[in-house]
């Protein structure tokens, strides 16, 4: 994080310790690091599994210690730690699903996607722990799981999976949703929320206008459905054009357009920093480290009712689809009090169903819990009326268009005169990003810019994107990261402070441990930023599903072909096909077993999101939403110091 230089109050002494699988402490250990939180840091990380750090001060205010406990299954008899890996968390938890829904079949994301959500959300279970402790609300240890941030990462399609069933919207066409191809050789994303600028735009390329209606439908909805089909007919179009030319038309058209970039193109532009939020301080601190618009800790809470670290205090969002919304629900996990800032008739979203109860499914999964009061922020009246709200707030986020917050008066340092000790963040698509932010930043648009695509997809495959919405989940985590790094400051300092975050820079932290091996050169089973995997890399058909086996090493290979009566001979390729068509008469839970009982990591892929809800080994980690509806709970675990009853952040 770009940080400008303060004034940090004495504290004593604080001390975090993270232990878990080795790129979700990794990710926890780069950005607890790059929070500034640790003026100075001591890293222990034997193995990559543990990470420990120390901040001592002589003085201060007593000692503050937590520890961040990672695991691959957390509560979830799944199966030996041992034996987890990144692969076997996404079948599991059905992002191997979500992923290959498009294509009919589980497949496997080739970004270590559970893994960094994991360490974004131990970084951010230890970060909470601190403010709680600066609070009078201390807790020691912080648990999260790397099968949990996968749950997250999957939330809504469980949410909309398990509400009552309803006919799915017809197919838009029958060829694939987007990237387009272009005449010379490039892929393009679009990207429009009206659907008057989705027709022009394709009325000037000569597409039928009959088919229009229907395929914007499925292209609306593919990011709640995580399918999209269009009519052929528009692939066609687009491949008729040269890459110039469909900027130029979408330019006339006011349509976005991105070309889907890859890894050469985006390390020009890469830098470290590029995954970071950035944070300004908004006002000037007082020698008594308080502000006399900042409530006490006496008012924030009651230190003896017990805990979670952010009880007491209150976020104001005013905000909207998953990026904002999650960020909020996040905190509201820890914690905090959140109140929504709805327009007038209430966000749209509401009444996008499957419904949840009264609610739409996608809105009550990010929503669920806060409180909610309609504002007209475009008039007088209504932006009086937040400033009002925000006067008593710790934390207030939007994600308004660029340009909206200053033509409302509603800037960081305009809220700052109401409330000194708001931490302000602001989270966006583009960011800073020069020329990009003119178009519409979203989710698709943010995963070509950004070269996920190459990332996600083996050798030899196009680097098209994933329904997942992989960067929009990400963004919410690092909204929710951000509000904590500003309350952090915030208890050291007595001072508010302002936080950017965007999509951009959640696709940059989402891949940094992989662009920065390939700017070092030093790639493992990636080649050119792309992963370098196998047939037994991938999921593989068993005789009534999905199984994924996750071997990594001759010894294993040996011992899984021998349990499935298949001689591992040195035509590796032979063998490897047998084995395919061995699995492929097995029950797919019987490959599972075998697997593990020779010490191989395997899994039946989730294929059906109602059935992983309702699992008896995974129940418990869901929560009800409308009466109706399941949605993964909170990802965290809080055990407070002895004598104190432990917490999760179920609402």
């Amino acid at each position: 994080m770009s940080v400008a230089a303060g004034v940090v109050a004495p504290l004593g002494s604080v001390e975090a310790t993270v232990s878990g699988p080795p790129l979700a402490v990794q990710t926890c250990a780069r950005r607890l690091a790059a929070l500034g939180a640790w003026p100075e840091l001591s890293l222990t990380a034997p193995g990559g599994r543990e990470l420990t750090m120390r901040w001592r001060q002589n003085g201060g205010n007593g000692h503050t210690e937590v520890r961040g406990r990672l695991s691959w299954y957390g509560p979830a008899p799944l199966g030996p730690e041992a034996l987890a890996t990144e692969a076997i968390i996404q079948a599991r938890c059905g992002l191997m699903e979500v992923h290959g829904r498009e294509q009919g079949k589980p497949r496997r994301i080739g970004l270590e996607a559970a893994s960094v959500a994991a360490g974004l959300l131990a970084a951010q279970g230890v970060l909470a722990g601190l403010i709680g402790g600066l609070r009078g609300r201390p807790v020691n240890d912080a648990h999260t799981s790397v099968l949990q941030a996968g749950l997250v990462l999957a939330s809504h399609h469980v949410a909309i999976a398990t509400c009552p069933s309803e006919p799915r919207p017809a197919g838009g066409g029958d060829g694939p949703g987007p990237p387009f191809p272009t005449a010379d050789g490039r892929w393009v994303e679009l990207e429009t929320l009206d659907p008057e600028r989705w027709r022009s735009f394709w009325v000037e390329l000569g597409a039928n206008a009959g088919d229009l209606g229907r395929a914007w439908t499925s292209f609306r909805r593919r990011y709640e459905r995580a399918v999209c089909s269009l009519p052929t007919g528009l692939h066609d179009a687009t491949a008729r054009r040269s890459l110039a030319d469909l900027v130029a038309a979408a330019g006339r058209a006011g349509v976005s357009l991105v070309p889907v970039r890859g890894y050469p193109e985006v390390l020009v532009e890469w830098t470290p920093s590029s995954a970071w939020p950035i944070a300004t301080p908004t006002s000037t601190p007082l020698e008594t480290g308080r502000h006399p618009g900042m409530k006490s800790n006496a008012e924030h809470h009651d230190p003896g009712s017990g805990p979670l670290p952010l009880e007491g205090l209150r976020v104001v969002e005013a905000t909207n689809r998953i990026q904002g919304p999650l960020g909020g629900q996040l905190l509201r996990m820890l914690g905090a009090e959140v109140v929504l800032v709805e327009p007038p008739g209430g966000d749209p979203a509401r009444i996008v169903g499957p419904y949840a109860g009264e609610t739409g499914a996608f809105f009550g999964c990010f929503n669920r819990g806060k409180a909610s009061v309609q504002l007209d922020l475009s008039s007088t009246a209504g932006r009086a009326a937040l400033l009002d709200l925000v006067a008593d707030t710790d934390v207030f986020i939007h994600n308004w268009r660029p340009g909206k917050a200053a033509a409302w008066g509603l800037e960081a340092d305009d809220l700052a005169q109401c409330n000194p000790g708001l931490v302000y963040v602001e989270a966006s698509g583009w960011g800073s990003v020069p020329k990009r932010c003119q178009l519409v930043g979203t989710e698709f648009m943010v995963q070509a810019y950004a070269g996920i695509g190459g990332a996600l997809n083996p050798e030899g495959t196009l680097p098209f994107p994933s329904r997942v919405l992989l960067v929009d989940y990400l963004a919410g985590f690092l909204v929710c990261e951000a509000a904590l790094a500003g309350l952090y400051r915030r208890e050291r300092g007595g001072r508010g402070w302002r936080v950017h975050t965007s999509l951009l820079t959640a696709a940059m932290a989402f891949q940094a441990h992989v662009l920065e091996d390939l700017a070092a050169g030093q790639e493992q089973r990636r080649r050119g930023g792309r992963p370098v995997w196998d047939v037994l890399d991938q999921p593989l058909a068993a005789a009534d599903g999905t199984v994924v086996v996750d071997i990594d090493d001759e010894i294993g290979y040996a011992r899984l072909c021998r349990a499935l009566d298949v001689d591992p001979g040195p035509d590796r390729a032979s063998s490897d096909k047998r084995l395919v068509e061995r699995i492929a008469t097995r029950r797919a839970q019987d490959v599972e077993e075998l697997a593990l009982a020779v010490g191989v990591p395997g899994a039946v892929a989730s294929t059906n999101l109602v059935e992983l809800a309702t699992d008896p080994r995974l129940s418990h980690l869901f929560e009800r939403i409308g009466g109706t509806c399941l949605v993964p709970a909170s990802p965290w675990r809080f055990e407070p110091p002895a004598g104190r009853p432990a917490q999760d952040g179920r609402g």
